[in-house]
């Protein structure tokens, strides 16, 4: 147990470094610091050191909970944002001001808590508020400021939350609402407004607009029965919708079942989780995804069953789009793919009658810069259509400024220089370089890259994401249980583009930003002694369906889809060449799935950008060295965080239960770098066609894919390089699962898609497509711990019609050590694959 010697000087510390120390004027106490906290560190430990590696940086919003709402407030501002493609969903930009909470990261607030909050925050311009002359005041001792404004209720800020019952007309209204009496909606007034900081070297790019969190306590919340409800804002004046300028919009904004109110919050509880929806829109894909999402609705909506009546919320493992579909490859199409994916997306999760927490996949997040294949272009021209006339009529447009000349000019520019997939620059996301390390001049780790230095994309499904549905990753506490919700296909955009669904780069990744915000979410869940549950879409353990952990697939350079590939999906002729493998590869079985396959589970480093800040050159490229494996530097800290027990995962379309013990291995030390390892990795790596195709563009371009030209040779050489690399950044890691309090376990569930695109069955052959519901409950037993931990699970499998099998119930003995296919496996019981 940690020592509690340090407790009441670090509790002082803590609070003021996780944003409760706020100045606030209630006199009721429940602000003081809890002297009675678990112990905040092991003996040792500097208090104030833990207290200024947890400080909220300005560009966060930290519950009073420890819970991260926000890593990055900017992260649905236009500047972040930009695209040629409009992202609104029938012209409603769904995430604009308001940023937390939302539908994809909802608010759970506990009646019964005196310390809880709900918290909402808003990006929001001085404009947008300029006729109420508020002031901004400074707060003792914290680093938020106060905003001061009238109090009055016709003119100012509302906030309303809208039961489902009330949502017409309510929610969408254009006008302002009222929640008068018998009206179900409930007005809530802030206790307190807090302004986040702006330090001076803070870029004018994002100082447009100021961070506002207005705090609502017990008092303001008393009002709100239990239940779910949609958020809505608005700045009024007299009553009525404030416009900033003649002409303008009115500001007001909502969010779908973005809160949920709990009397109580209980020891024991269930979670539905649901994963790789993998929402299409045309060909065949939208019956076999969009249609089981609406069933999911449906029957979550109807059932009786109180495993999930009784659920508190829904955990999702990513996948929620497709980006795409097998068949649609036209111009028009493709560009509008995440934007109609998502309408029809928020048409259903909007129904639910729990709140979703989100995770993002790597279906989600896909990229395109512009660039159409041949077979595209000469069909489209045939039909008397362009992707100029398309990009010419879609509004309004998500780049600010644009130009077709521009546009048109930086598709030559790219395309003469063969870089089809953009230009290589170290972004993420939106326009800054970022370091974990914290070490470049400016904003404590913000590099803005110039517009003109940038890629000028058509679409970039996570810039969708984030104006639909929320943050790229989060944390979220119930009870003593801590989610992470990581990203775990953060590849810089220009190994993540394609056309359609159709890419090359499709594994894990995870920046040193990310990374470095997991190590303070982690200290804070070891201080807090939570149970910690990471949601992600990939196995940061690399190989692929389960097997060959530890390899990682290389980065490629996207080379567009070849002419035969195209024929087929347009065509609908099947051409064999499509799912031809090298003469040199291993057999493997192939259908025409290999052009659109989950093979991959973790990429690894790029090496231009993957290293260290200190390691680059002053064009922030990366020196020869080792570069930094995020697969590997996410295992470690998994491995040596205690309270990390649980790992739920997406990607492999099959249910899957491992427990890994103390000692376990979790990555190998080394490879054999043998002419049969190098055959077989190589045959991996290719297994995927347009892979391929992309390998052997790199010797000259080519109109399609001979798969008899692709050679081993340079293969070979990459694998051993990797080998090496590999083994330089395992090296002085113990590579097993390391525990100091006690017993340790850690338990690995992979979850099936919800889509009919499962890689499992069940009793007879049926399709196993479903979802399930995961019961965290306490148990005693040697290990000692004390939370509720996920110790059950029920599966649940489509039948059709809204209606679905149960599959079975297990127990998940965390004392155990299984595998997979172990046949002790309660899962390998249930399921076939």
């Amino acid at each position: 147990m940690m020592g509690r010697w340090l407790v009441a000087a670090a509790s002082l510390a803590l609070l003021a470094a996780c944003g409760s120390d706020r100045g606030r004027s209630d006199k009721d106490g429940t602000d003081a610091p809890d002297v009675d906290a678990p112990g905040t560190g092991e003996p040792g430990e500097d208090p104030a050191e833990i207290a200024r590696k947890l400080s909220e940086k300005p560009w966060e919003v930290v519950s009073n909970k420890g819970e991260t709402y926000l890593p990055n407030v900017f992260y649905a501002d236009a500047s972040e944002n930009e695209q040629i493609m409009p992202y609104a969903v029938d012209g409603h930009v769904m995430i604009d001001r308001l940023v937390y909470p939302t539908l994809g990261n909802p608010n759970l607030y506990t009646k019964s808590d005196a310390k809880d909050e709900l918290v909402v925050v808003l990006r929001i311009e001085d404009a947008a508020f300029a006729h109420l002359g508020a002031k901004i005041e400074p707060v003792a001792g914290s680093h938020l400021s106060k905003l001061v404004v009238p109090n009055d209720a016709s003119t100012g800020f509302g906030f309303f939350l809208i039961p489902r019952g009330a949502r017409e007309p309510n929610t969408e209204s254009t006008t302002a609402i009222s929640s008068g009496k018998g009206t179900d909606v409930v007005r809530v007034y802030p206790n307190e407004i807090f302004v986040n900081p702006e330090p001076d070297d803070m870029p004018a790019v994002l100082k447009k607009r100021k961070t506002l969190r207005f705090v609502f306590r017990q008092g303001a919340m008393a009002k709100a029965p239990a239940g779910l409800y949609d958020l809505r804002f608005e700045v009024k004046k007299d009553n009525e919708l404030y416009r900033p300028a003649a002409g303008a919009p009115p500001v007001y904004e909502y969010q779908f079942n973005a809160v949920r109110v709990f009397d109580a919050e209980p020891d024991e509880y269930s979670v539905v989780n649901v994963t790789d929806t993998q929402v299409s829109v045309g060909d065949v894909y939208d019956a076999k995804t969009k249609d089981k999402l609406d069933e999911f609705v449906q029957f979550m909506n109807t059932t009786n069953d109180p495993a999930v009546r009784n659920a508190s919320f829904i955990t999702f493992n990513g996948d929620l789009h497709n980006g795409g579909s097998p068949g649609s490859l036209r111009q028009r199409t493709v560009a509008w793919t995440y934007e109609e994916e998502a309408k029809s997306i928020v048409a259903l999760l909007k129904y639910l009658p729990l709140p979703i927490f989100l995770t993002t996949g790597n279906h989600d997040g896909y990229v395109s810069t512009g660039h159409v294949p041949s077979a595209v272009k000469a069909l489209d021209t045939g039909l008397g259509e362009s992707l100029r006339e398309v990009i010419i009529e879609a509004s309004p447009k998500a780049w600010p400024d644009f130009s077709v000349t521009q546009f048109d000019s930086y598709i030559q520019k790219t395309e003469a220089a063969d870089r089809l997939g953009g230009v290589h620059r170290d972004i993420f996301t939106g326009g800054f370089a970022r370091t974990g390390a914290a070490s470049l001049a400016g904003f404590d780790g913000w590099k803005e890259i110039p517009r003109a230095d940038r890629n000028l994309v058509l679409y970039d499904g996570f810039y969708q994401w984030q104006k639909t549905y929320g943050p790229l990753y989060y944390s979220h506490k119930f009870g003593k249980s801590f989610y992470l919700s990581l990203n775990s296909f953060e590849l810089r955009q220009h190994r993540r583009t394609g056309w359609g669904m159709y890419t090359v780069n499709y594994g894990g990744g995870m920046s040193d930003v990310q990374m470095a915000w997991l190590d303070r979410e982690l200290l804070r869940a070891r201080i807090d002694e939570n149970d910690v549950v990471v949601l992600a879409h990939h196995d940061p353990r690399g190989g692929h369906k389960g097997k060959d952990p530890g390899y990682y697939f290389e980065q490629l350079e996207y080379r567009s889809v070849y002419q035969s590939a195209i024929n087929y999906l347009v065509g609908k002729v099947w051409n064999p060449a499509v799912c031809k493998l090298p003469d040199w590869a291993l057999s493997r079985d192939q259908n025409e799935s290999c052009v659109h396959d989950g093979l991959q589970e973790w990429m690894r480093a790029d090496p231009e950008f993957d290293c260290g800040w200190d390691e680059r050159k002053t064009d922030f490229t990366c020196k020869p060295g080792t570069p930094y494996a995020s697969g590997v530097e996410l295992m470690k800290r998994l491995s040596a965080s205690a309270n990390v027990r649980t790992m739920l995962l997406g990607h492999t379309h099959y249910n899957a239960l491992e427990i890994l013990q103390e000692g376990d291995e979790l990555l190998p030390g080394q490879f054999p770098v043998g002419s049969a390892s190098s055959q077989k990795f190589a045959t991996l790596e290719v297994q995927n066609p347009l892979r391929g195709f992309s390998e052997l563009q790199s010797g000259g371009a080519l109109a399609d894919y001979d798969h008899h030209a692709l050679g081993l040779a340079a293969m070979e050489t990459r694998f051993a390089d990797f080998v090496s690399q590999y083994e330089k950044s395992v090296a002085g890691w113990q590579r097993t699962l390391a525990g100091s309090m006690g017993p340790r376990e850690l338990v690995v569930l992979r979850l099936v898609s919800n889509a009919d695109l499962a890689s499992q069955t069940y009793s007879n052959g049926k399709n196993a497509l479903g979802f399930s519901v995961l019961f965290l409950d306490k148990k005693s037993d040697p290990r000692g711990v004390v939370q509720a931990q996920i110790n059950r699970a029920k599966f649940f499998a489509n039948v059709g019609a809204a209606k679905y099998d149960t599959v079975g119930t297990i127990d998940i003995d965390r004392t155990a050590r299984l595998r997979p296919h172990d046949p002790e496996n309660p899962v390998e019981k249930l399921f076939d694959w």
